[in-house]
């Protein structure tokens, strides 16, 4: 089986280190991006197999990242799948009328985050 791709949208420096690294130790291909708009940008040269998407990011944010796929026939079949620390109920409402595959909330638990995107991986293979 080919190497997956997960593009990981992340402004935190830490969360960002941590995440590709656990997700690389698992034999994920990571692509990164510090926000929304660097994210669409290379999605145009390289469409990943799943997008895991900050909240709340300078410039873009992951609630008009998600908009912005949906809009493109290329990329509106990616599962996306959004991670925050913040856990309002506010938040994660207007996130699910995106159509998410999934919130996370931080702080992300190794385990818990590469057994979702093996989940959804091994149902959209």
């Amino acid at each position: 089986m080919a190497q997956q791709t997960i593009l990981l949208v992340e402004d935190e420096p830490h969360t960002k280190r941590l995440i590709s690294y656990v997700l690389e130790s698992k034999g994920f291909h990571v692509m990164v991006a510090e926000n929304g708009s660097v994210a669409l940008d290379i999605c145009k040269n390289n469409v990943p197999d799943l997008i895991l998407s900050d909240v709340m990011m300078p410039v873009m944010d992951g609630l008009e990242l998600r908009r912005k796929v949906l809009q493109d026939a290329a990329l509106s079949a990616i599962p996306f799948i959004f991670l925050s620390a913040r856990a309002q109920t506010h938040e994660i409402i207007n996130a699910e009328k995106l159509n998410p595959i999934a919130y996370i909330t931080k702080p992300v638990e190794p385990d818990e985050i590469t057994n979702i995107i093996n989940g959804i991986l091994k149902k959209n293979s």
